[in-house]
């Protein structure tokens, strides 16, 4: 199908240079942007807690971070998750465990005080993968009178198990975690049955700090690997253009996060490695013609067959874009609040990607092509 005639010669390569300029100055602003107000990180990189509860009852949003504050050394952030009508709301907490310091201090001091003439030692606290404490004594004690000492210092237990022989007992309690504490604190403030925890997911700083190297390497990798293809695919002077497009949309789509303070998480990455992928897609299939077009027409110059190629490729760049947008539009609007943020991602990479394909990558290849052949290189821009 052709919605625009192949023959239509829209001057896109005499005008390269105004859309450049203008492409710099957005994607400095954007870099700009990040540099000064940052991601808004999900816990997947920044670390913490993160509860979605669904009320029965339009409730106040104060009241709920009020009563989840109300636990020591519980700090919450709530906000609204989907639409109103739904009564949904995501709770975010730097914590990842329910044993802060404080309580950590009156575990151990109790257990000391309690134990301390039976060989009390070893102490340490793991927050991994629950909250769970572990010690040593010389003796084997009454599993009631440990779990008091718990309850005491506000931590009380699941589980307590005993290894060992005489003169070294291990200890291991697992305690309740964050999450019973946040569903019994909500009770207290909203009454039994008047909500439903939907998710809660938890992630250690350091696992966070992982997460966030590895997607940054994801999206390193992948460009490395685009520019290595598209340079045995074509020829080398293509792959710069193709790159500095894929850092144009990838720069563009980071600075509305940053600017919006959207959070950015690992569906996050996904959507920019979408964007990546896209994007060189859209930029192999003008590449293609060009080099089709090079082949048949050895007298022309090289922007005129340029932009000769833009031209005879527009009408399917549009399509494609335009029916990709129509589906991540209605992702974006009856997705929900999950997948809001990985749809508004696509949503402007799409868009930027489009333009990189048609205003940045094959102007790049012009301007290197005329670059090298001034300092004496091949003339031929693409392989025989």
């Amino acid at each position: 199908m052709q919605w625009i005639n192949p023959d239509i010669n829209l001057p896109f390569v005499p005008n390269a240079k105004m859309f450049f300029g203008i492409s710099a100055v957005v994607v400095v602003a954007s870099w700009v942007v990040i540099l000064i107000f940052g991601f808004n990180y999900g816990i997947d990189f920044a670390g913490g807690t993160e509860i979605q509860a669904k009320f029965n009852e339009e409730v106040d949003v104060g009241r709920i971070r009020s009563a989840v504050n109300g636990l020591t050394g519980i700090s919450s952030e709530v906000q609204r998750f989907g639409a109103a009508s739904e009564n949904e709301f995501l709770i975010k907490l730097a914590n990842i465990t329910y044993v802060t310091t404080e309580r950590e201090v009156k575990i151990q001091a109790g257990l000391q005080a309690a134990f301390g003439d039976k060989g009390f030692r070893r102490f340490h606290h793991a927050s991994a993968g629950g909250d769970k404490v572990e010690f040593t004594l010389d003796t084997s004690e009454d599993m009631e009178k440990v779990k008091k000492i718990f309850a005491d210092a506000d931590s009380a237990t699941n589980e307590i198990t005993v290894t060992g022989s005489e003169g070294r007992f291990i200890y291991r309690a697992v305690l309740e975690g964050l999450g019973p504490h946040i569903s019994q604190a909500l009770e207290k403030e909203f009454g039994p049955n008047s909500f439903e925890i939907l998710r809660l997911d938890s992630v250690g700083p350091k696992v966070g700090a992982e997460l966030q190297e590895q997607g940054l390497l994801a999206l390193f990798y992948s460009m490395l690997g685009i520019l290595i293809y598209v340079a045995f695919r074509f020829d080398y002077r293509f792959s710069p253009g193709a790159i500095v497009a894929l850092v144009h949309d990838v720069s563009i789509t980071a600075g509305v996060f940053a600017i919006l303070q959207l959070e950015f998480t690992i569906p996050t990455i996904a959507a920019l490695l979408t964007i990546i992928g896209y994007s060189v897609n859209d930029t192999i299939v003008v590449y293609d013609r060009i080099r089709e077009n090079l082949a048949k027409a050895k007298v022309k110059p090289l922007e005129v067959v340029v932009n000769e190629s833009i031209n005879q490729t527009l009408s399917r760049t549009i399509l494609t874009s335009g029916t990709t947008m129509l589906v991540v539009i209605a992702l974006l609007i009856f997705g929900g609040g999950i997948l809001f943020d990985f749809a508004f991602a696509l949503l402007i990479g799409i868009g930027v990607g489009t333009y990189s394909s048609i205003f940045i990558a094959s102007p790049i290849m012009i301007w290197l092509y005329r670059w090298i052949e001034k300092r004496g290189g091949a003339t031929s821009p693409v392989k025989a």
